[in-house]
């Protein structure tokens, strides 16, 4: 897989677990991305574009694993745009390809920045001072979490607001969090209750995580409404970041130094291509695809 296409996929460990449910096909002409020249991106184009990309289906099937991908073909197609203005050549048979992620990577070889380690111990050891950023482990949490369609009424009450009385009788003792996962999936099974595993907490990405990397152990988080659906977390066990130590990575700097600049060329130019192309991803219309239906599933 390309650079610029793994340094857009966001936690997909943890996309892979959070809120699937089916995307609705109805309104398929409707702009989910739009740029300022008047292009867009429709859930038709997504669902073709998935069709191709059978690596991105598995995560394509909530709110935030559609946006990973949205903005993976935006910058697919950004960087189609500007190969056109480097003239930059297309392969004879591909032209009329809007999102060719092979002539995207080739644009995109020409935008990305040369890296390459650094030339000895000195140089390794002022880039290992300059760039903390770069070696520091991110917190982890293993994670049980109750999914429920926000449409749904629990015992006369709303999702949330029934989510938030349980929570309140987890909290006092009252019931255990097992309990209500084992609640929660007689009324909606299209999803994992309860331990979800551990996941690496990266703080820079969703927001639920960066809230997650707060919490302590034992805590909860939530009731939280993402689309149509409310859940609830707890964080069974936490283990907390931590900042890595010269004597911890001295023999691997070198590799790291080269990663970390991929990852950090992918992201300007990502960010400097949507700015010059006036990228913006349609948040209602990407939330208002999921599903009613999957409370009727």
């Amino acid at each position: 897989m390309s650079h610029f296409s793994q340094n857009l996929n966001w936690p997909r460990a943890f996309v892979a677990v959070a809120l699937a449910v089916a995307v609705s096909t109805a309104g398929a002409g409707e702009a989910l991305v739009r740029f300022a020249n008047g292009e867009t991106i429709t859930k038709a184009d997504l669902s073709v574009y998935l069709d191709r990309r059978v690596d991105l289906r598995s995560t394509s099937r909530n709110v935030w694993g559609v946006q990973t991908t949205l903005r993976e073909m935006a910058l697919v197609r950004a960087l189609a745009l500007e190969g056109t203005a480097m003239g930059q050549p297309r392969e004879e048979g591909r032209e009329a390809q809007r999102f060719d992620d092979v002539y995207a990577q080739a644009v995109y070889t020409k935008l990305a920045p040369a890296c390459k380690p650094p030339a000895d111990e000195t140089a390794a050891r002022q880039f290992f001072q300059d760039h903390p950023q770069a070696f520091r482990v991110p917190p982890m949490a293993r994670l049980s979490r109750v999914i429920l369609p926000a449409s749904e009424s629990l015992e006369g009450e709303p999702a949330a607001a029934w989510l938030m009385k349980q929570a309140q009788a987890v909290a006092s003792g009252a019931k255990s969090f097992d309990d209500l996962a084992k609640q929660a999936e007689s009324v909606y099974k299209l999803d994992a209750q309860g331990d979800l595993g551990w996941v690496t907490l990266f703080e820079e990405d969703a927001s639920v995580l960066r809230v997650l990397a707060t919490t302590k152990q034992g805590e909860m988080v939530g009731p939280i409404r993402e689309g149509d659906f409310a859940y609830l977390f707890k964080v069974d066990e936490k283990r907390e970041g931590r900042q890595l130590a010269w004597g911890d990575v001295a023999v691997s700097v070198p590799t790291r130094a080269v990663t970390y600049c991929r990852q950090e060329g992918s992201k300007k130019v990502r960010e400097d291509l949507f700015k010059k192309y006036g990228v913006d991803l349609d948040g209602a219309a990407i939330r208002a695809m999921f599903s009613k239906q999957s409370a009727a599933n």
